[in-house]
């Protein structure tokens, strides 16, 4: 089996609360080199990880993070009750800062950090980039910042961030104008919207990784076709499995 390049998707939500400390931690410990996660503002325009626009599937409540201030949400607990029940129920929800302490004492680690569009629901793209950059400043060489906004990327690269990364909702935007200009180092899509049976041009030259999967034989069958980078859920088992494929 051809080596995967496998990244650990929000964490390690098979087995923590998805975006939280815990799941990066653990996905560090068995040996997770590449990391992504999501940001989002609260109201005030502090950064914290989350994924969903609601709050409910996560926190068990009703809202959405970007309309709620800071204090708001020390009281909101990512803890997943439907997949861990009581387990996690104080658990916080992580911010930006702590990610970037946690990256920083592991300089192995690549970080994939997703501006998600809800941040220009709070400030405008530039603003929203400015206020993120900074925080960044110590972890720069390892974060590649990706998104579904091309406006948001752009407004990084005028800013002067080198490592971008478009999600792309539909296979032919792979070559889109647009997406090429980002000058981008990797393309991000859903192994869903791959159409049957293809796989990577082998004139372009931007590697394509693919979300979310946790079946091994799946990711041999992708490798096959050539796709070599893999997000997904189940870190550890993955790697574990594909340690004993190789």
């Amino acid at each position: 089996m051809v080596e995967i390049e496998l990244i650990a998707h929000r964490g390690y939500p098979s087995r923590y609360p998805e975006n939280t400390l815990p799941g990066f931690e653990r996905s560090i410990a068995v040996g997770a080199r590449y990391l992504e996660a999501d940001l989002q503002f609260s109201a005030q325009a502090t950064p914290y990880l989350f994924h969903d626009r609601q709050l409910d599937r996560l926190c068990g409540r009703a809202g959405q993070i970007h309309r709620l201030s800071d204090s708001q949400l020390s009281q909101c607990h990512p803890s997943h009750p439907e997949r861990f029940g009581e387990r996690y129920s104080q658990i916080e929800l992580m911010s930006l800062e702590s990610l970037v302490e946690l990256v920083r004492r592991h300089p192995q680690i690549c970080l994939f950090l997703e501006l998600k569009r809800t941040l220009t629901q709070v400030l405008s793209p530039s603003r929203a980039v400015a206020r993120i950059l900074p925080l960044l400043e110590d972890i720069r060489p390892q974060v590649v910042l990706i998104s579904f906004s091309i406006k948001l990327l752009q407004q990084a690269r005028r800013q002067g961030w080198e490592r971008v990364a478009p999600v792309l909702t539909r296979w032919y935007q792979l070559r889109h104008r647009e997406v090429m200009a980002l000058e981008p180092e990797w393309l991000f899509l859903n192994r869903l919207r791959v159409p049957l049976g293809l796989g990577p041009d082998p004139n372009q030259a931007v590697p394509i990784v693919l979300y979310e999967s946790s079946d091994i034989e799946q990711a041999r069958q992708l490798a096959g076709r050539g796709f070599r980078w893999l997000e997904t859920d189940s870190i550890g088992e993955m790697l574990e499995a594909q340690r004993g494929m190789l």
